[in-house]
């Protein structure tokens, strides 16, 4: 079997990819992925927030290029440009805040700077505590999306391509061979090994995939069988599993995987739904640390728990931590949110580099290998720009219209260079 380009990981970056390449009109692009339903991809799992205020260029370009992207098939993905409201009690970060304000608003992002009373009057379901905030930034062309849907959309343009998405196979294996070219003497990722796992509904009773993705083991059982892809080029979009892959081919990776945790909450209040109507609420991120914004008649909230161990972990704390890191913040801020109630929630996986910010562009070292993945967190919101980025790199061996030039991996062998985004939940 041959790939004209070999894409490792279905989820939003790689679809975005295979979507941006059958645009180009490039052939034999192949997907393949454990979990195409998407029941433990990170950007299903996600809050579905999406802005574009962030503390550095590619970020807030690639950012700003999907929310675009997001805006013009705004029915279809049910964004809303709600906005994002950021509370501080830190002097220090608010000035940070401060001091990238003129860089976010040269590309158009209008983010205004508001003082505690002023938040508390354009805001007025936040009525608790706000004394003790310095400051809030409001971003109003942020908002919410619906990642299942943009990856569909992705999925369906590609497939409109003649992209073939393999479902269930996980690569066991990589050959390289020795080339030589101007640059001097690199590799070339020849053929790929992949395990096609017995086949089933993904989340059956024995819990195949989910072990596959945790254990990293593949049943060797009648339903599996093996298939050698041979490629012209291959890109390592695997997210959190990123550096698996990497360490076949002798790639140190910086990636961690770590657990992401969020509640769904019923508010128990006769006034919450003309409250929540009048509250003109987005997504708010408190000082606190916990982020949250009204999700039909209830709040979806989440909570990065400090020290979280990296490990392929997927199990929710359920109600403990409904009781100890969610309902406590919210009724610090919100006297709206005194009686709640948990009624679910779910925990995924953030790929997160020592910057906090994605890993991008061609592997030193290989003639035909390339990367996207481990984007902190924001994968949904910067995967239209970041596809079309890598899908021009791939074919022309150049960017175009957005310069994914930062997101190299070399940057980790210099501080200096790294890019640095503090402002992640």
């Amino acid at each position: 079997m041959h790939a004209n380009v070999l894409i490792l990981g279905g989820g939003i970056i790689g679809t975005s990819l295979a979507a941006a390449l059958a645009t180009r009109g490039v052939k034999d692009v192949v997907v393949v992925d454990l979990d195409l339903a998407g029941v433990y991809a990170s950007s299903e799992l996600n809050a579905g927030g999406a802005r574009a205020t962030w503390w550095h260029p590619v970020n807030i370009e690639t950012c700003s290029a999907t929310l675009r992207f997001f805006a013009e098939h705004s029915e279809r993905f049910g964004f809303r440009k709600s906005g994002y409201l950021w509370l501080y009690d830190d002097a220090g970060l608010y000035a940070k805040a401060m001091s990238v304000q003129e860089l976010q608003n040269r590309h158009g992002l209008g983010v205004e700077s508001l003082a505690p009373t002023d938040a508390a009057s354009r805001f007025p379901l936040l009525d608790r505590n706000l004394s003790e905030l310095v400051g809030a930034t409001f971003s109003p062309s942020d908002g919410l999306v619906n990642p299942n849907a943009v990856r569909a959309y992705y999925r369906e343009q590609a497939e409109c391509g003649g992209v073939r998405f393999c479902n269930r196979h996980y690569v066991a294996g990589v050959r390289t061979e020795r080339v030589t070219g101007r640059g001097g003497s690199q590799r070339r990722v020849a053929e790929v090994d992949v395990v096609a796992v017995a086949k089933g509904d993904v989340a059956d009773s024995a819990g195949q995939i989910r072990s596959v993705l945790t254990q990293h083991r593949v049943p060797r059982d009648e339903g599996t069988e093996d298939v050698t892809l041979s490629c012209d080029s291959v890109v390592n979009c695997l997210g959190a599993w990123s550096a698996l892959f990497s360490a076949k081919v002798g790639v140190p990776d910086m990636t961690e995987p770590v657990r992401r945790q969020i509640s769904l909450v019923d508010v128990h209040s006769k006034d919450w739904p003309e409250a929540q109507e009048r509250s003109g609420l987005g997504m708010v991120v408190d000082a606190s640390g916990l982020y949250f914004h009204p999700e039909g008649p209830h709040i979806l909230a989440g909570y990065s728990t400090p020290n979280e161990a990296p490990g392929f972990d997927f199990e929710y704390d359920g109600d403990e931590f409904f009781q100890e890191q969610v309902w406590p913040r919210l009724a610090h801020r919100a006297s709206a949110f005194e009686a709640c109630g948990h009624v679910r929630g779910w925990a995924g996986l953030y790929a997160v580099t020592p910057d906090c910010s994605g890993i991008a562009g061609a592997v030193p070292g290989f003639s035909n290998l390339y990367e996207a993945h481990s984007f902190t967190g924001r994968g949904v919101m910067q995967s239209f720009a970041v596809g079309r980025a890598l899908a021009a790199l791939v074919t022309t061996g150049r960017y175009d219209e957005f310069d994914l030039g930062p997101l190299t991996r070399t940057r980790f062998g210099a501080p200096e260079r790294w890019v640095q985004e503090e402002l992640h939940i």
